[in-house]
């Protein structure tokens, strides 16, 4: 049943461990939550309202509303056969560096497993130590835009990146700093849009439109359809791959999921992510986008990254802080690009140069 293991694998491999250990619960017909990096909880008595064992998920901690998604083989499934039919590819093999407590991390086992394919466990930090090349073969590799950061400025990663034969880059939005960079460097970028509760992408934009200029996530893959909701201007999403426990009447493959996040569609058809609503900052009653600011700072040549983010203030309802990356930055300098560029209400109050942004492995805000 290990048939997706790739050979080349370090067998003491915590993740490739954990993995196996996921799977082995699964199989022999236990239900699991999947807490922490690498910690597992059975489910009491197994789940009655499905003979399928379920895999649980926790997500939504970064708005303070955390909870548990469910998905099982045949929601998880739904979403390979979607992702087999856009990339024309009978088996799917993946070199895997996210965490296997994430959607993103455990479907690249799930796919390998299904499609017949293979899974080599990395740190993705490793892709700047040493060259894969004669390695990397027919494999795809997913990424969140925070390690891409990382790796984009390391010429040997560069080279190991070029080799896949695609990066799915989701979790996050892809700066236009960061896209015009992956361009320049010729890397095989996929951006997708997906969510723990859709089993993960729901869309993809292919690496030709990528590399020719194109912005946006692309289309919705087949297992999937997109639309806006007209009174809150937010993103719906209904997946034939869609958790079982978000909605509590009726088939959930049915039913359209409410987002966070604002969008629209180009001429094309292709979808564009703004931006999220439990990220809007109201700051002396307006309302700011984070995503506007961040936009700003990164057209400075001195910002590596940056992450802003709205805290109580007693004055200001919220106030804006900012942490920007690298730590040796000039603060002044920057202040004033600030002031030049950006209206005076989007002016971060707080200025927090760090070595390293506060976000998870997945992107996501730890703040």
């Amino acid at each position: 049943m290990n048939s997706w293991i790739d050979k080349r694998n370090n067998l003491q491999c915590k993740n490739l461990l954990f993995a196996q250990k996921i799977f082995h619960f699964l199989e022999t017909g236990q239900s699991i939550f999947l807490e922490g990096e690498h910690g597992i909880k059975k489910a009491n008595q197994g789940l009655k309202n499905s003979s399928i064992p379920s895999i649980f998920f926790r997500t939504g901690g970064s708005s303070g509303n955390a909870k548990w998604i469910m998905h099982n083989e045949e929601s998880m499934n739904f979403a390979i056969g979607g992702l087999q039919e856009y990339l024309g590819e009978e088996q799917i093999s993946s070199w895997c560096c996210l965490p296997l407590n994430h959607v993103g991390g455990i479907m690249q086992i799930w796919r390998a497993r299904k499609t017949g394919g293979k899974v080599f466990f990395l740190n993705y930090r490793d892709l700047s130590k040493e060259s894969f090349v004669g390695i990397i073969l027919n494999q795809w590799i997913s990424l969140v835009p925070t390690q891409l950061h990382h790796l984009i400025e390391n010429s040997t990663a560069c080279e190991n990146l070029r080799l896949f034969k695609g990066i799915f880059v989701g979790g996050a939005s892809l700066s236009e700093n960061l896209a015009h960079k992956c361009r320049k460097a010729d890397l095989p970028i996929y951006p997708c849009y997906g969510m723990t509760e859709t089993a993960g992408m729901v869309t993809m934009l292919d690496s030709n439109s990528f590399q020719s200029g194109m912005s946006g996530v692309g289309h919705p893959l087949s297992h999937a359809q997109l639309k806006i909701n007209p009174d809150t201007m937010h993103i719906q999403v209904k997946a034939k791959s869609m958790c079982l426990n978000t909605f509590t009447k009726g088939d959930p493959k049915e039913q359209w999921l409410n987002t966070p996040d604002f969008g629209n569609q180009d001429r094309s058809g292709k979808w564009i992510i703004k931006g999220r609503s439990d990220r809007i900052i109201v700051t002396g009653a307006v309302k700011v986008n984070p995503l506007e600011i961040e936009k700003v700072l990164m057209g400075c040549s001195t910002v590596g990254e940056c992450y802003v983010h709205g805290i109580e203030d007693d004055k200001w309802g919220q106030k804006i802080i900012i942490f920007i990356t690298p730590k040796r930055a000039d603060i002044e300098e920057l202040k004033s690009y600030a002031k030049t560029h950006l209206k005076p209400f989007q002016v971060p109050k707080e200025w927090h140069l760090v070595d390293k942004l506060p976000l998870t492995a997945m992107g996501k805000p730890i703040v």
